[in-house]
């Protein structure tokens, strides 16, 4: 049954800036959550073997149809069909991950004749589901970010009912089609649309035990202490503004490469993304030119094209955001090296939300470019004396998502990674991803929660029960 609404949103083409769909927003979530929980009990009954068998059969039906889907989320998203890919092979890798379930609850630890004056007691800890949780994710990996959670979380006997974001949903009811397709049973995994209203309303729900969450800080925030006033689980992913250092002992070929590729790829949209570059020393001169020299190659273009290397932003509002900030930085001193502000499209495309590649030099770090996430296609350079300055100037945001380093020195890479205050540790790589076997660290205002992203979500989407035994 088609879930009640009064109103539509619309969702583009970024790279033709037309719309191409649109979105009911759901008066009620009532629907949605209370087939999750009509469908818990039953399912999490099921023995965990039995689960599995969906998974397998979600894994063939995802591999099968990887290309149809990638070009759906490069439409939907503005990301490159290549980029696409990038994160349906990380999705692909979650599943691998869920798949490995029955190991993974396997942290069951039994103590016989554990009471003292009591010696036939017996004690236990075993893990169960919980219920029904609400998983809420952002624009820029449509795909990838829910299949963090579902997969997982449905293996280990819970439901699931998905909120994705409002503008680009289209890969996400894709994606819930293909579990239907698996043979999942109604209610297990469920997708409810909308916007913040509607996330607000998911986190409310009596039978909504917790909700994992990634998204901005500024919303992140506020999605902690609603879940904790109502007596909800929450495992949030934020915001970032990962630095990266360059030593100048740093291999020049290769760390401009990945230093240059890394700003820039999906235009800067990802909480992985480099967000300030910090020069050290006589890096500053060696590398600067050589670095603008290959941003200029960045062929800025419409996504679906080959050769494309850099699509459009999501929206135009996230255009205009992005180029605010530019022209603030500007005026505080910032000066363009190469300024994307000035992109001109191809014809045919003009309408698209599109912004070249922009590299700023002289940025000093109490600027707004370099304390706050641009998610956009912008490179900051602050220049750092020493290593010592560059660790400082690294710790010097709000934000601890992820931090790297180029160099060839083991000491500098051991003291960046020990001193460094962020959970994702990058040597000689500009973008830090964990694979989903390790957890996707954060700290600061990064990440809100104990419990991380990726394999620590089994714990979360879990608990333990204590079961104490007397047998005379």
């Amino acid at each position: 049954m088609e879930p009640e609404h009064d109103r539509s949103l619309p969702t583009y083409d970024p790279g033709l800036g037309r719309q191409i769909a649109e979105v009911p927003v759901a008066k009620s979530v009532d629907d949605a959550v209370n087939s999750a929980a009509a469908a818990f009990e039953k399912w999490a009954s099921l023995p965990v073997y039995d689960r599995l068998q969906y998974l397998v059969r979600l894994k063939i039906l995802f591999e099968q149809r990887l290309d149809e889907l990638a070009r759906l989320i490069a439409q939907n998203v503005g990301k490159t069909v290549s980029e696409a890919h990038g994160e349906l092979r990380r999705a692909l890798e979650a599943i691998d991950m869920a798949l490995a379930t029955p190991h993974l609850m396997a942290d069951v630890k039994k103590v016989m004749n554990v009471a003292r004056t009591e010696p036939e007691i017996d004690m236990e800890t075993v893990k169960e589901p919980l219920g029904v949780f609400a998983v809420i994710t952002p624009f820029n990996f449509p795909v990838m970010i829910p299949m963090w959670f579902i997969p997982l979380a449905v293996t280990l006997g819970d439901t699931v009912v998905l909120k994705p974001s409002e503008l680009d949903p289209i890969p996400a009811l894709y994606l819930a089609g293909l579990f239907a397709e698996a043979g999942y049973p109604p209610g297990v995994v469920n997708v409810v649309l909308g916007d913040g209203s509607t996330a607000e309303q998911l986190i409310k729900h009596k039978d909504v035990v917790g909700v994992a969450f990634v998204g901005s800080t500024r919303v992140g925030s506020q999605v902690y202490a609603l879940a904790a006033s109502h007596g909800k689980r929450a495992l949030v992913g934020a915001g970032a503004k990962n630095p990266v250092v360059v030593m100048p002992d740093a291999p020049m070929e290769q760390t401009v490469e990945n230093v240059a590729t890394g700003f820039f790829v999906m235009a800067g949209q990802r909480c992985l993304a480099p967000g300030n570059l910090i020069l050290v020393g006589d890096a500053y001169r060696k590398f600067k030119e050589p670095l603008v020299e290959r941003v200029k190659r960045i062929r800025v273009g419409y996504q679906l094209l080959d050769g494309t290397d850099m699509g459009p932003l999501v929206s135009a509002a996230a255009r205009r955001r992005v180029m605010e900030m530019v022209e603030r930085a500007v005026a505080q001193g910032a000066k363009p090296l190469l300024d994307g502000r000035s992109f001109q499209p191809p014809r045919g495309y003009e309408e698209g939300f599109y912004l070249g590649a922009t590299v700023l030099d002289s940025v000093a770090i109490d600027m707004e470019i370099a304390q706050e996430e641009v998610f956009g296609p912008v490179l900051p350079i602050i220049y750092a004396e020493d290593f010592e300055e560059a660790l400082e100037l690294a710790n010097a945001t709000r934000y601890g998502n992820a931090a790297s380093i180029f160099t060839t020195s083991g000491k500098y890479a051991r003291e960046f990674a020990r001193r460094v205050n962020a959970g994702n540790i990058g040597i000689n790589m500009s973008i830090a991803q964990p694979t989903p076997h390790f957890p996707f660290g954060g700290r600061k205002q990064s990440f809100f929660g104990v419990l991380h992203a990726q394999v620590d979500a089994v714990d979360f989407f879990t608990d333990r029960k204590v079961i104490m035994q007397r047998w005379w």
